[in-house]
């Protein structure tokens, strides 16, 4: 069972390779894939020696496709119950090996990932045709500068905002545990680094203007690192907010 299920794990990565966009690209195989999916979790629900059986490499390869199949469409919420099974399965690798670089970043990722619904519609609340053109809307965010934030000052109590907060903050720890540990054993990985820089800026868009500034140096000194690391391509919306606010931390 666990070298057939290997098999699978790879072909989904294949899928998920060839289909950055499956649900709107190939709405049949995105059908197959989330079959496989719950199936999947069933399976491994009822045979807890699984996991074992698998290997460390094999299990976080299937929680990492699960949750990128789960979020294809992050901004929606994703497939709940796809999601939340990741969600638990890393916090329970964190639990077991609470220095393992994977495991944090993979739960740090997922609340990523989850605090998107909210800051999507953060975002289409407060978009209008003056600012929009300013604002770089991406797959998992909106990038503002420090700026753009000060006008959302009335809203920083609103509800949307404080959901948001409250879902980014362990995302902020889990990838600061996971930096902290990365560089002490020789330097972060581009990825790690990159996604802790997406999730400082995601919370300091949500942030009160007069705190907020911290979290966008620590983000900016973040993608500095990452676009510093050669053979690592920093995309190309980041490293443009990089270049626009390296004042920030000059």
């Amino acid at each position: 069972m666990a070298q057939e299920l290997r098999s699978q794990i790879a072909a989904l990565e294949e899928d998920l390779r060839d289909n950055p966009n499956m649900p709107g690209s190939n709405p049949q195989k995105w059908l197959s894939c989330l079959q496989f999916a719950r199936s999947t979790i069933l399976t491994v629900e009822r045979t807890p020696q699984l996991r074992n059986q698998l290997g460390s490499d094999s299990w976080t390869r299937l929680i990492q496709a699960l949750q990128k199949l789960a979020y294809q469409d992050p901004d929606t919420g994703g497939e709940t119950d796809v999601a939340l099974w990741c969600e638990r399965q890393w916090a329970t690798e964190v639990q077991r090996q609470p220095n393992s670089i994977v495991a944090l970043q993979g739960l740090g990722h997922a609340w990523l990932l989850k605090s998107q619904k909210t800051l999507a519609r953060i975002y289409r609340e407060g978009s209008s045709p003056s600012s929009s053109s300013s604002t770089t809307s991406t797959p998992l965010h909106r990038i503002r500068s420090p700026e753009q934030c000060g006008d959302d000052v009335s809203r920083i109590d609103s509800e949307d905002y404080v959901e948001a907060r409250d879902t980014l903050r362990p995302s902020l720890e889990s990838f600061d545990r996971a930096l902290a540990i990365a560089n002490a054993q020789g330097g972060a990985s581009g990825e790690l680094l990159t996604l802790g820089a997406e999730a400082f800026i995601s919370f300091a868009n949500v942030s009160h203007p007069q705190r907020n500034e911290a979290y966008y140096q620590k983000a900016l000194r973040l993608l500095r690192a990452a676009s510093e690391i050669d053979g690592y391509q920093v995309e190309t919306h980041l490293q443009n907010f990089l270049d626009e606010n390296l004042r920030y931390i000059e």
